[in-house]
């Protein structure tokens, strides 16, 4: 049997693979990786809360020590993409977890402020490389017709994670001295390390990746396990006729171009689909980071109190994990492309209610729709990124793309909406977000492709809509 029919039975084998105890097993591992990272990022807010006390920090300071990690994540997800894609994604992940839960954990120890913003700074770059990988892991190992609702089940952990922090942060500071409570939330977030050895032995390195480097054993030995579990029969012989087309495809493709480089992400057809994908992150991750960060300001000025709106926050972020759980089985039944559409009109019809409502009661109804239609797009984002790229650019294009839409809408937009917010007030803003889905959604419809139910390698080597 040639190489590519031995590729065409082991995909096959997977792509028909049920949802069993082995693969959730794989997606438990994985979300578990983004609970340690969201304690970790989610923690700053409550030790600069205490520093800003104990120690008489200035705006610019606390900007600083605010701001650091995020700076290494921004450097640590552009930067792992490449690292993936050449060592392997398991093998960056558990280096990503320990450098973040490292760094984190001896930042307690220090009182030096220079010294706690370069462990955090560190820290980001490890956060930055984990990131991107348990999407991109769950689209190279997850049967096609469950990719959508297996990233949407790790993005709400990830999102209700954001809460641990909150509830450590808040028990440390009255259970201890703030001398001390600082530090507790670096120690708790630092402790998981230990459970790298379990991320060693459980998780398995990306079968299509192991593939590209000819080793087709330990594909085969993962395979075996899976159909063990999910009380399948092996089978040597089993191909799936679409998923031999779309490995010949592929095979042609490179034959035709060669073997591609991080430069064909800025080069047809990877450039355009780049384009689509970063757009619609973006503009997700603005509504994202708009309700984290402008949320309880925003609900300020219609008369809240500001500890209520923290409040409203947390459950504005519960509803949009709610959303994200919803949209898996929809996308991944009717299609990436109409089902994140309406929840992007929804949202859009909803921001434009905003502007001209004066009622509170109103502003709770639709600012919860908001939350669950414009926050739960988020999954569908990520895994359409993913299925955009071959196995060999699927790393560097994950890692680039999640870089580039983490500055688009997290970083420029929200320091531009701050200005929006002072000069247009809120309708300003939720305008500006509204135009921002617009943009998404009409690049979406003319230049993107539809990638539910098909194979990765069918979506990377295809331009098909």
């Amino acid at each position: 049997m040639s190489t590519l029919h031995v590729e065409a039975n082991l995909l096959s084998r997977m792509e028909r693979m049920p949802l069993n105890r082995a693969v959730l097993t794989l997606v438990g591992l994985l979300s578990w990786c983004w609970v340690m990272e969201a304690f970790d990022l989610g923690m700053i807010g409550q030790v600069v809360a205490v520093l800003k006390q104990i120690w008489e920090l200035d705006a610019n300071t606390l900007g600083l020590l605010g701001s650091c990690s995020t700076a290494g994540v921004v450097i640590g997800t552009a930067c792992a993409g490449f690292l993936t894609d050449r060592f392997g994604r398991k093998r960056i992940l558990l280096w990503g977890v320990f450098i973040f839960t490292f760094f984190t954990l001896i930042g307690s120890l220090y009182t030096n402020l220079a010294w706690i913003v370069t462990m955090r700074f560190i820290g980001g770059l490890g956060a930055g490389a984990v990131f991107p990988l348990p999407y991109l892991m769950i689209s190279e190992i997850a049967p096609a017709r469950h990719r959508g609702i297996l990233v949407c089940i790790c993005n709400a952990i990830l999102t209700a994670s954001y809460l641990l922090p909150t509830l450590c942060g808040s028990w440390a500071i009255k259970a201890f001295p703030l001398e001390t409570a600082w530090r507790v939330p670096f120690i708790v977030g630092g402790l998981p390390i230990v459970t790298l050895y379990f991320l060693y032995r459980w998780l398995p390195e990306s079968p299509r990746w192991l593939m590209r480097r000819g080793r087709h054993d330990e594909v085969r030995a993962l395979v075996e396990r899976l159909e063990k579990s999910a009380g399948i029969a092996h089978d040597d012989a089993y191909i799936n006729p679409d998923v031999l087309r779309s490995l010949e495809q592929a095979a042609e493709a490179e034959q035709n171009r060669g073997r591609a480089s991080w430069r064909a992400l800025f080069r047809p057809p990877y450039l355009g689909r780049s384009l689509v994908s970063w757009s619609m992150y973006s503009a997700g991750l603005i509504t994202w980071y708009v309700v984290m960060v402008y949320v309880p300001t925003i609900l300020t000025t219609y008369g809240f109190e500001l500890s209520n709106s923290v409040i409203m926050t947390g459950g504005m972020m519960v509803l949009g994990g709610a959303g994200s759980l919803v949209i898996g089985p929809l996308a991944d039944k009717y299609g990436r492309k109409p089902v994140w559409s309406l929840y992007v009109i929804i949202t859009i019809i909803c921001l434009f209610l905003l502007t001209a409502t004066l009622s509170t009661s109103m502003l709770l109804l639709v600012g919860a729709f908001v939350a669950f239609f414009g926050t739960g797009i988020m999954p569908v984002c990520k895994v359409y990124i993913a299925e955009q790229y071959p196995t060999e650019l699927r790393g560097v294009g994950t890692g680039f793309g999640e870089a580039v839409s983490r500055v688009v809408g997290g970083v420029l937009a929200t320091y531009y909406l701050a200005f929006f917010l002072s000069v247009g007030g809120v309708k300003g803003v939720f305008t500006f977000m509204a135009v921002a889905f617009s943009i998404a959604i009409v690049a979406l419809w003319i230049w993107g492709q539809e990638t539910a139910r098909r194979s990765v390698e069918d979506t990377s080597a295809t331009p098909g809509k």
